[in-house]
Parts: structure tokens; C-alpha cells; sequence
């Protein structure tokens, strides 16, 4: 079967390139700078208390996003949503196919160059999806988000800026359709943050839609061919 039905892996991407011990290495790198700059902001900020309130603020908050009450109700309910959210988007997805007059089996299939293919590739998949998930929410979400929400009067704007960022970082390996999907998972996570969800809900939230498009569907998609 051809992976690439309708000629959307412009840069010849395959599976063993994605899913190795590479994109554990990425995060590890992630994690170590987000922790270099939090280092230095808390000692900065604590050298001159009540100076630098913008820098404090944003401290403040992102504590917050780490204190909750409902972790136990969380770890229920974001994964329900997170399967309801993916399952919403491929039918929307599919939608368009039908729109666009498209060969629906060739649209549902045309992002399988990049599935993991074997058990190695599926097991670096899974523990890149974990972490990847857990690593991008507390810096887009947590790191970054939080910080420009003030730039502006409304959340909406520092969010569409946000996911504009997120969405792109995918589009080097996804064709347009599917970047779309991600901009409005992006968004809505960030909506979630606004309401109040605990970085967990959304780490969690993030994570089971990943694996619901890298392992779930593909799975059942594949059983009804």
C-alpha cells in the first residue's frame, strides 16, 4: 500500500527518522533549558523583590499551573476528551475529503508515512508522544503562553500567535489540512488554561490525542480496509 497516496511528504520523510532515541534526546534538551531559564529568572527576581512584578507575575502563575484540587478528576476526564476531540476532528477531517471530491480512503491515509511501522519505531513513538507531550504543554502552555497573555486586552490574540507557532513547527512533515487541525488543538488547549485547567489536564489532554491519531485510529482504520 502506498503510505503517501496523495504525494504530501515533500521532504521524504519515513518513520525510523521520527521515532528513535533522537526525539528523546530533543526533549531532554527542551527540558534542560527550560529549567536554565527558570533558574534564572527565580534567582533574578529574588535579588530585587517587588522590581521586576512582570517576571514575578509570571512566576506566580505558572506555580499556579501546577497546584491543583481535581488531579484524580483530570486524569478521568482529559483523556475522555482528548479521544472525543480527536475522534470530532478526523470526522471533520473526513468532511472535507468529501468536500473537496477527494478519493476518501487516499485522504484518511495520506499522512501514514510518518506512523511508526514496526515495534521499535511504535515503541519510541509512544515514549516520544509521553514526553514530547508533557515537554511542549509546559513550555507552549506554561512557559510561553503565560507570559504573553498580558501583551494584549483578550487571550484570543496571544493564543491564535501561540498556535500559529505550534501549528508551523508541524508543517515541515504534515501537509496543510493537517497543520489546520493542529492550530485548533493548540487552541483550545490554551482555551483550557484560560478557564483554569491545571497544566496536568492539558498535558494529559495533549497526550491522548497524540496517541489516539498515532496508534487508535490508525488501528481500526486499518482493520476495515
Amino acid at each position: 500500500m502506498n503510505n503517501d497516496p496523495l504525494n504530501e511528504n515533500k521532504l521524504n520523510i519515513t518513520p525510523d527518522q521520527l521515532w528513535n532515541i533522537k526525539g528523546i534526546i530533543q526533549q531532554i534538551v527542551m527540558v534542560a533549558l527550560m529549567a536554565i531559564i527558570y533558574i534564572v529568572i527565580v534567582n533574578y527576581t529574588g535579588r530585587s523583590p517587588g522590581v521586576h512584578s512582570g517576571l514575578e507575575n509570571w512566576l506566580q502563575n505558572l506555580h499556579a499551573l501546577f497546584y491543583t484540587n481535581t488531579l484524580l478528576r483530570d486524569m478521568f476526564v482529559a483523556p475522555v476528551m482528548g479521544v472525543a476531540i480527536a475522534g470530532s476532528l478526523f470526522f471533520l477531517d473526513t468532511a472535507v475529503g468529501y468536500i473537496l471530491k477527494k478519493n476518501i480512503f487516499n485522504w484518511i491515509h495520506r499522512a501514514d508515512y510518518i506512523l511508526p511501522g514496526n515495534k521499535t519505531e511504535r515503541n519510541w513513538a509512544l515514549r516520544i508522544a509521553i514526553m514530547g507531550s508533557t515537554v511542549e504543554e509546559i513550555m507552549f502552555r506554561g512557559f510561553i503562553f503565560i507570559a504573553i497573555v498580558p501583551i494584549w486586552t483578550s487571550w484570543i490574540w496571544s493564543a491564535l500567535l501561540l498556535s500559529a507557532g505550534f501549528g508551523l513547527l508541524h508543517a515541515g512533515v504534515q501537509g496543510f489540512w493537517s497543520t489546520l487541525w493542529i492550530f485548533i488543538i493548540s487552541l483550545l488547549l490554551c482555551f483550557f488554561i484560560i478557564l483554569g485547567s491545571s497544566i496536568y489536564f492539558v498535558i494529559l489532554l495533549h497526550m491522548t490525542i497524540n496517541i489516539t491519531n498515532m496508534f487508535i485510529l490508525p488501528y481500526f482504520l486499518k482493520r476495515k480496509k
